[in-house]
């Protein structure tokens, strides 16, 4: 089974961009740590542990009993440029509606496009999760889950932010019949 699991609540004001930005956890860390071992109970903990470099990942994986977690760039959440830790007021409506028409292709000022996050979540994919035995975890972001399980469902990337990710998520992933399906989603 590969689990997918977004890290934990982070201590940044509601509706704020923060992206790539290394944000603190929230102070319901502990609770919300517990809640994740006791969804993971059944996970082979000497199966490898896959996470983004950012803080709130890392020690989540920590928390979770992984202290040398396979730290991977291509599973930071997007990079929204010179919006990062800008609420979406300031952002403002005309740039963000105008960012919308195409999200998948275009990028945010300075920062990337969602198919750059997709291709780059994609070849991790690729790169560390075997089909013979294809038992890992990923802790990750909104963002990257989104884009792997469009990626495994066979969505279009314009489609893929139809189901929401929670904070503390976990997305369980199997091999069945020689292709991936979705046991489960935020559990």
């Amino acid at each position: 089974m590969i689990y997918l699991i977004r890290h934990t609540s982070v201590a940044v004001p509601p509706n704020t961009c923060y992206g790539q930005s290394d944000v603190a956890l929230a102070d319901t860390f502990p609770e919300e740590v517990l809640l994740l071992k006791e969804k993971l109970t059944a996970f082979d903990k000497n199966a490898p542990c896959y996470c983004s470099p950012l803080s709130r990942c890392i020690d989540l994986a920590r928390e979770l009993d992984f202290p040398d977690p396979v730290v991977d760039a291509r599973l930071m959440e997007m990079d929204f440029g010179r919006w990062e830790l800008k609420t979406w007021k300031e952002i403002g409506s005309e740039d963000l509606t105008a960012w919308l028409k195409d999200f998948v292709n275009t990028p945010a000022p300075g920062g990337e496009s969602y198919r750059e996050l997709v291709n780059r979540s994609i070849d991790f994919w690729h790169d560390n999760v075997s089909r013979e035995d294809p038992s890992c975890l990923v802790i990750a972001h909104s963002g990257v889950i989104h884009a792997l399980v469009a990626h495994v469902l066979h969505v279009p990337l314009e489609k893929s932010f139809s189901f929401h990710i929670d904070y503390g998520g976990v997305t369980a992933v199997k091999m069945e019949r020689n292709r991936y399906v979705i046991e489960y989603m935020n559990r």
